[in-house]
């Protein structure tokens, strides 16, 4: 964060330097130290989990969010039923309706479970107050980048395996399986991978306080006789 005097020092240096600018400038500088003061969510490493075990050793109280929003399309499987009447044959079709569920990045979970792939920890995450079991929760690995990556969306019954994207639905943003850096990495995760080679993954994320009073609180003495 921007120390408020340093702040302060820069926009009067540009007031009397440039009197044109100083108010354009002096607004985005004010616009940074809002942007900095409100940064209240942390990645989610192995340090932060020890710090989070050590009050809190099965996980149940801390809440997770996703760094980023989740958008999940789950398309119907096809049903089609065959059946006589009479001579002839009439076939039911289903419909293909898709369901769309979405993760905010406010949207608080809790872990449900905690397994291991290839070596590597994986926290179960369920953001749904009747998950409580693996099935329906989203798995988090623990990636060589020291951050609990996305690398599993839950199936739903009638409903084929979902398409997830993240942010949106642009194309860009579809999540495949892919290596973040190295071939040697232990999982693959879900990803959405850039032209330059940017990949770009949703990680488990915890907020820091929600509120942290600033006001001192005040007392006046009463005096002796």
């Amino acid at each position: 964060m921007v120390p408020m005097s340093q702040l302060l020092r820069h926009m009067n240096l540009l007031a009397r330097s440039a009197p044109s600018r100083a108010g354009s400038l002096a607004a985005l500088l004010l616009l940074a130290l809002v942007a900095s003061a409100c940064a209240r969510r942390l990645d989610l490493t192995p340090t932060e989990l020890e710090r989070i075990k050590a009050q809190d050793p099965e996980l149940k109280v801390v809440r997770f969010v996703p760094s980023k929003k989740l958008i999940s399309i789950y398309r119907e499987l096809a049903v089609n039923q065959t059946y006589e009447v009479g001579k002839r044959k009439v076939t039911e079709r289903g419909a293909y309706r898709p369901l769309e569920r979405i993760l905010g990045k406010k949207t608080f979970g809790k872990v449900v479970g905690q397994t291991e792939q290839n070596g590597m920890p994986v926290l179960w995450v369920s953001f749904d107050q009747e998950c409580e079991d693996t099935a329906c929760a989203y798995g988090f690995a623990l990636t060589e980048l020291n951050l609990y990556t996305l690398i599993k969306v839950p199936d739903r019954e009638k409903y084929e395996v979902p398409i997830s994207y993240r942010r949106n639905t642009f194309k860009r943003n579809e999540l495949k399986y892919t290596k973040q850096r190295s071939l040697a990495e232990a999982n693959e995760v879900f990803a959405a991978t850039r032209k330059s080679g940017k990949v770009l993954t949703i990680d488990l994320q915890i907020r820091k306080d929600r509120y942290r009073p600033t006001r001192a609180d005040r007392e006046r003495a009463g005096g002796v006789d």
